[in-house]
């Protein structure tokens, strides 16, 4: 069995290479060949929840076939603690015989997983000239939102929005050294919105931070921190204004605020969402249906990404000889 850890994922995958596989994984889903039951959730006493993500892909010839199931634990008391509120560990396995083929640090493997399917999806719904950024959020998840995005879109200009000033700051300045764009504080959140062609949020927020009045004309807004159905990081108006697509229905229509609370509001109903992502990626749907258009894509995390982007990374590291090789 191979072990992954962070530095070698660092390594082995960049944002492109995963933005192009999960592409592929999401066409293969779109014509039937993912299997992707909804994630079990264990409560762990008043502690914290275990999270058990289990997904099977068949590839398009052959018979192989990619099976792995990823282990997340939330502890929101950890940080009180000085430790990672979330912990992931991904175990991928050969689909025809089942066999262990590599034990996977999970963490780093679902932030980057998650940008790169906004990514996708921005590659699909943004406009082509999109050139400045609001990002909500100033934690490890934003960070990958931003490299993801700058990965597919000429972005030249950044504004971040963050609660605590010193770790935004600190923000600001590691992503304009990553980014090498102007990266800078918003001095007026609901100004620089006004002026953006991109809006993305990875916040913790339960409330919204975003406001449909603000959203100007083919501007296209990015949903990744919420993922509960009592929690949003936009408001009615701004699901509202947008055409909407998801990363899968299932997940959305069971855990996502930003679409749940205006249904439950009846202020959209369900047509509003108008594709989830396989559907847009196969051109079954489409994306943007015009420039002054304003999209919306809405994420809550789906284990395919994780099955695609760990097996890239295994794939890559027996290329490479990378990895620690163990026997169990």
């Amino acid at each position: 069995m191979l072990i992954l850890s962070r530095a070698d994922l660092e390594h082995l995958l960049t944002p492109r290479q995963v933005i192009d596989v999960l592409g592929t994984a999401f066409a293969l889903s779109a014509t039937g060949g993912a299997e992707v039951p909804p994630r079990t959730a264990l409560a762990v006493g008043s502690h914290g929840v275990l999270l058990v993500m289990p997904a099977a892909l068949r590839h398009e010839t052959g018979d192989d076939q990619d099976l792995g199931n990823k282990l997340v634990t939330v502890y929101p008391g950890n940080r009180a603690r000085g430790d990672p509120t979330v912990h992931a560990t991904y175990i991928l396995m050969d689909g025809a015989t089942g066999r262990p083929l590599a034990l996977v640090e999970g963490t780093y493997l679902t932030a980057l997983r998650t940008g790169a399917t906004s990514a996708l999806a921005a590659r699909l719904l943004a406009r082509r000239d999109a050139l400045r950024i609001v990002c909500f959020g100033a934690g490890v998840q934003a960070g990958f939102q931003l490299t993801c995005l700058a990965a597919v879109l000429g972005i030249q200009d950044v504004a971040v929005v963050g609660r605590d000033p010193a770790r935004a700051r600190s923000f600001v300045e590691s992503m304009r050294r990553r980014l090498g764009v102007s990266v800078h504080l918003a001095e007026d959140p609901r100004a620089a919105v006004r002026g953006a062609d991109i809006v993305t949020c990875a916040t913790t927020s339960s409330e919204p931070v975003v406001y449909g009045a603000d959203l100007r004309p083919g501007a296209h807004l990015d949903l990744v921190g919420a993922f509960r159905p009592t929690d949003r990081e936009a408001d009615t108006e701004a699901i509202q204004r947008a055409r909407v697509v998801v990363d899968t229905y299932a997940g959305a229509l069971a855990e996502a605020g930003d679409v749940l609370i205006p249904m439950k509001e009846g202020a959209i109903g369900r047509d509003h969402v108008v594709a989830e992502l396989a559907e847009v990626v196969t051109g079954a749907r489409p994306g943007r249906t015009r420039d002054a258009e304003i999209t919306a894509f809405k994420s809550v995390g789906w284990a395919l990404e994780d099955l695609a982007t760990a097996r890239l990374a295994y794939n890559r590291a027996v290329t490479e000889h990378i990895g620690t090789e163990v026997t169990l």
